[in-house]
């Protein structure tokens, strides 16, 4: 039987619902999967001028491609070989009321560009018609993906982007609201009217769980669900979510990581670090005259990211670096080869991006569990922790450990400083758990060479949490500020036990 359960929203998200029913304009609603985006946005509706209208949904990812125009502006009979007769679209169903395009990334680029034109003109032409068609609607799209990536990506359009996005709302991953979280889960117990001690037992484990920094990925959707298989047996249930979890693929806030992996489209964060070691090269002697000034070492560095893998041309090379012959761009090329930072190839000069690789091991007696980019491990007092990392370039190599802990608090303690990197060698750290549990956030940092010194120091650990990405950004920042220009890339370890 189809039932519907409370989102049981913080207050000032509520606040923020009231004010966007009170205005008719379109929306865009950014979450995580199963975060309650769909139940969000039909609220809204219902809270707007628009509630005697229908309430349309459509999720975008499951329209084949090819039927996406149809599906969104109908067609006329005869406009494809099976179109036998005519049928209206979505738009026209939402006529006077709403429509919600649920993951709204997913959407062809060509049919993205009709729906942009619907937007603005507020008409549409269905499939097979000669004639226009007048719309009045409420647009509420929602998307779990980085959106403006995608627009890097080619992907999405940046007219559209901007288009549906006049009204934002975001929602926050559920195990960033441990108390939310807590009564969700007690609402549920509560319909399901679950006998008192089995029912105390679940939330017990529900707390508990929440501690974990993997804690519900699928949010509201797998918290409900984990809660009704609960009556089949807590602790088996318990056991297997945390095997789920073990194996779960971060992907928030991503985008402030340059990772030690190849990545389809470089970010201004990427552009400006790649453009902090060219310009790093003006205290050097002899140097490319572009490396004279950040503002020529950002343009430098975004050329050739714009176009990676593919080479930029030697011509555009040298308009860049403003050499005035091709001595002195060759002069000036070899000297960013020397360095690591770029390579020469027929059709002219290739990034050295991403400048390494690096891998995450859990050292567990004589067991080795490798972890997955993004992935997050689970290990104990007494396990170690083992990065390899394999650096393009010769550079320095940082790795500083910051410990989560109860109540916000953190502990950085810089593991390494200064280590030499040779150009393609396997540099391996390792590092052992002790102490109290905690989230360890373990941060590289790949920088030019010539830094020396350092030494290896024994981790503070403290009481088990997991941070919001606030606490998470706070430990890039301080790493960023530490060993400035270059490359970072992060792993994180759950450390489940204690003394």
């Amino acid at each position: 039987m189809a039932y519907t359960t409370s989102l049981d929203l913080e207050p000032e998200v509520e606040q923020r619902i009231k004010q966007l029913a009170d205005v008719d304009e379109d929306v865009l609603v950014t979450g995580p999967s199963g975060s309650g985006k769909s139940a969000l946005a039909r609220r809204i509706h219902d809270l707007s001028v628009r509630r005697r209208g229908q309430f349309i949904p459509q999720n975008c990812g499951a329209i084949p491609g090819e039927l996406a125009e149809s599906t969104l502006f109908g067609h006329e009979r005869g406009a494809f070989t099976t179109a036998h007769t005519a049928a209206p679209g979505i738009v026209e169903a939402a006529n006077q009321g709403t429509l919600f395009l649920d993951e709204i990334g997913e959407l062809p680029l060509a049919v993205q560009a009709k729906l942009l034109t619907l937007l603005q003109d507020r008409r549409y032409r269905p499939l097979g018609s000669v004639k226009d068609r007048p719309a009045n609607f409420r647009l509420i799209a929602a998307t779990n993906r980085d959106l403006l990536e995608r627009c890097n990506q080619g992907l999405f359009r940046e007219d559209l982007y901007h288009r549906i996005n006049v009204l934002p709302l975001t929602l926050r991953p559920l195990r960033d609201a441990p108390e939310r979280v807590q009564r969700i889960a007690a609402e549920e117990v509560k319909r399901l009217n679950m006998p008192e001690e089995l029912g105390s037992q679940v939330l017990s484990v529900v707390k508990r769980l929440t501690l974990h920094p993997a804690a519900w990925p699928g949010n509201i959707r797998e918290l409900l669900t984990f809660v009704r298989r609960c009556v089949l047996g807590v602790e088996a249930e318990e056991h297997r979510i945390l095997g789920e979890w073990a194996r779960w693929r971060r992907s928030e806030s991503a985008e402030r990581l340059t990772a030690l992996a190849p990545s389809v489209s470089p970010s201004l964060a990427d552009r400006e670090r790649y453009a902090g070691m060219i310009h790093e090269l003006a205290g050097r002697g002899a140097r490319p005259k572009a490396a004279v000034s950040r503002k020529g070492s950002l343009e430098l560095a975004s050329r050739l990211l714009d176009v990676f893998p593919e080479p930029l041309p030697m011509d555009d090379v040298q308009a860049v670096l403003g050499a005035r012959d091709r001595r002195t761009l060759t002069a000036n090329v070899e000297l960013l080869v020397k360095h690591g930072l770029v390579q020469v190839s027929a059709g002219g000069v290739v990034a050295s991006w991403p400048p390494a690789t690096s891998a995450l091991i859990g050292l567990r007696q004589s067991e080795r569990i490798p972890a997955g980019p993004g992935e997050i491990l689970s290990l104990a007092r007494g396990d170690r922790i083992r990065i390899e990392i394999t650096s393009k370039l010769a550079g320095t190599l940082g790795v500083m450990l910051v410990t989560h802990g109860s109540g916000g608090t953190w502990a950085p303690e810089v593991i390494v400083e200064g280590k030499e990197l040779r150009a393609s060698k396997t540099t391996a750290i390792e590092i052992e758990l002790d102490g109290a549990g905690g989230l360890e956030q373990i941060l590289l940092h790949v920088g030019p060479p010539g830094r020396r010194g350092g030494r290896l120091v024994e981790p503070t650990l403290t009481a088990v949490i997991m941070p919001d990405s606030a606490a998470l950004e706070r430990g890039r920042r301080m790493a960023l500020e530490r060993w400035h220009d270059g490359w970072l890339a992060e792993h994180l370890v759950f450390h489940t036990q204690g003394n």
